[in-house]
This record gives C-alpha cells, sequence and structure tokens, in this order.
C-alpha cells in the first residue's frame, strides 16, 4: 500500500539528489557538456574564500536575526495574553500580515522604502539621501530588519497558540498555590512551552539559512559580498556564471550541512524536552 507513495518520493525528490551528486563530481556547464573530474569541485569549494565569506553573512543573518524574532514574538505573545489580551484578535491579524505578502514581493518593496533618493525611511527618519542598501556597514543590518519583519509572525503564531493550548486548571492551580505572574511563567509557562519554541526555533532556522528570495530582491547580495548568503553565491555560480557543476557540489555540501545541523538540533530538543519534563 505504501508503494505508490514510495515511488513518487523517489521520483519527485531520491532522482534529482542523486542527479545533483553525479554533476557535483563533473566540471558540467552552461551546454549541458562535462568531464568527470572527482572531488576537484569540493577541494575547490572549501578553499573557495568567497564561499567563506558567503557562510559568515548566512550565520550572522541567520543567528541574529532568529533570535530576535523569537524575543519579539514571545514579547507580543505574552501581552496579548496579558495587559491587552481584549485587543488580541485584531492585533494578531495584524501581526500576521506580513506572512500573508509573497517574499519576492517583500523584498522588493522594502527596497522602494530603503531607496536613498525617494525612499519612505529616509524621509520618515529626516536622514537625507542616507543609501541603506548601498552601504557595506548597513547592507545586512537592513537584511536582518527586513527577515524580522518578514517572518517574526510565523514565530509569533506559533507561540501564541501554544499559550492558548495551555490548559486554564494548570494556571488556576498555580493561582492557588500562591506563585506570582514571574514565578508561574518560570516555573509552568516556559517549560510546558519549550517544545513549541524550539520547533519554531527548527524551522525559521533551516528557512533563514536557504533564504534567497527577500535577500536577492533587495541587495543582490551587495554591495559587493556584504549580504551575499549561501543561496545567492549558489545562484551566482551555477545561473550567472554558469558554473553548475561547482554549484551542484555547494548544493550537496549545504543540505548535507543542514541535515547534519537537524539531526543534533532534533538529539539537544529532545534532552531538553525530558529535563523539562522531570
Amino acid at each position: 500500500m505504501l508503494a505508490p507513495s514510495l515511488a513518487l518520493l523517489i521520483a519527485f525528490a531520491g532522482y534529482p539528489i542523486v542527479r545533483t551528486i553525479t554533476y557535483s563530481l563533473t566540471n558540467l556547464n552552461a551546454a549541458g557538456t562535462g568531464d568527470f573530474i572527482g572531488l576537484e569541485n569540493y577541494v575547490r569549494l572549501f578553499g573557495d574564500k568567497l564561499f567563506w565569506d558567503s557562510v559568515i553573512v548566512t550565520l550572522v543573518f541567520t543567528v541574529v536575526g532568529v533570535a530576535v524574532e523569537v524575543v519579539l514574538a514571545w514579547t507580543f505573545a505574552l501581552l496579548l495574553h496579558g495587559p491587552i489580551s481584549r485587543m488580541g484578535h485584531v492585533l494578531r491579524v495584524v501581526i500576521a500580515i506580513p506572512m500573508a505578502l509573497c517574499p519576492v514581493v517583500v523584498g522588493i518593496v522594502w527596497r522602494f522604502l530603503f531607496n536613498p533618493q525617494y525612499g519612505w525611511v529616509n524621509a520618515i527618519l529626516g536622514t537625507p539621501e542616507m543609501d541603506w542598501t548601498g552601504d557595506p556597514s548597513r547592507a545586512l543590518g537592513v537584511l536582518i530588519f527586513v527577515d524580522i519583519w518578514a517572518w517574526m509572525p510565523f514565530v509569533f503564531m506559533m507561540i501564541s497558540a501554544g499559550l492558548l493550548a495551555i490548559p486554564d486548571d494548570i494556571k488556576e492551580a498555580a493561582r492557588l498555590d500562591g506563585a506570582g505572574s514571574v514565578r508561574a511563567f518560570w516555573n509552568i509557562t516556559l517549560p510546558l512551552m519549550l517544545p513549541v519554541t524550539l520547533v519554531a526555533i527548527l524551522l525559521r532556522t533551516i528557512d533563514a539559512v536557504k533564504a534567497f528570495d527577500v535577500p536577492y530582491t533587495l541587495t543582490s547580495g551587495g554591495p559587493g559580498n556584504a549580504t551575499t548568503t549561501v543561496g545567492i553565491f549558489l545562484y551566482k555560480r551555477g545561473f550567472a556564471e554558469f558554473q553548475q557543476g561547482y554549484a551542484s557540489a555547494l548544493a550537496v555540501v549545504f543540505t548535507v550541512a543542514l541535515v547534519l545541523f537537524a539531526l543534533v538540533y532534533l538529539a539537544i530538543m529532545r534532552r531538553a524536552e525530558r529535563k523539562a519534563g522531570q
């Protein structure tokens, strides 16, 4: 009974993976021709300074962005379940609006908003003709800000849903036992919300590491290589310079790294959940 689904999985996932691995062992070019060169693409990749620069950019973009998103998501979720709970339904819709937008549209709109000549950001801040995306010292910060604006709602919705799922009798029991709001949060809410929070971090981390649409439409990896993520680096090598064998090697390394990260993270998450359960 599982054979049809398994066949489709192999056809649509397994075959492209095998072909990518095969291409990574060749010097395939735009003409579709290439010779077998073994592991030369991998040796070249690990010695490529531009590749390591893109890894650093991706790590900074991911770690800072996801960390801020989690903090803001928790802050908004707690506020909507506490002091301003009466406006919760309306504010949840407002906060979730960026999630309804196409990522490409997000990048293009924010590129116009940050435009040094006629962008609204300079007009609002009173910083005439400040080049936000053209300055290497500011471009990555701008990219992180836009990613937070676009994807913090995703983490917020998961945290908010988790808070709503906590049974009221547990909260009432804590109040009857004399637990204040701070103590109840640390001893009850946070342990119960740990699995949801860890899953949200995992999903956002994987998504941020492989982000391409918003970074490319907003900065195209520039100025220079200041915002060149691994995804943009792969795109430039494979589709701008037509080094498809080299790009395939990068895709293989990228995929293996993500899988290893997910496995390690899941192991850590299970251990944390067991400790929280104790």
